[in-house]
């Protein structure tokens, strides 16, 4: 009964850390070529629309894969929860 949601949740799990491993050689790339500005000392965190469109585009979809993840997890809780409250009566 759990299987679909593990089977996707390991899928969606992959996905990400696939584009998340994009989005860092993509972003070094672009540092290294002087597209991206580098960033302060204080703030590691680049602003969106400093980023190159590839960088983006997988950042984009690691962040929609991470919360696919976590949508896929909350409904097998909610799967067993409501088999566990039906198998009961």
């Amino acid at each position: 009964m759990f299987a679909p949601f593990w089977l996707l949740g390991i899928a969606a799990v992959i996905g990400a850390v696939w584009h998340m491993i994009h989005f860092v050689i993509v972003h070094r790339r672009a540092q290294a070529a002087g597209h991206v500005p580098r960033t302060s000392f204080f703030s590691r965190r680049l602003q969106w629309h400093e980023l190159s469109d590839d960088g983006r585009h997988h950042l984009k979809r690691a962040l929609i894969a991470f919360g696919a993840f976590f949508g896929l997890c909350l409904g097998g809780i909610v799967v067993g929860v409501v088999a566990a409250l039906l198998m009961r009566v």
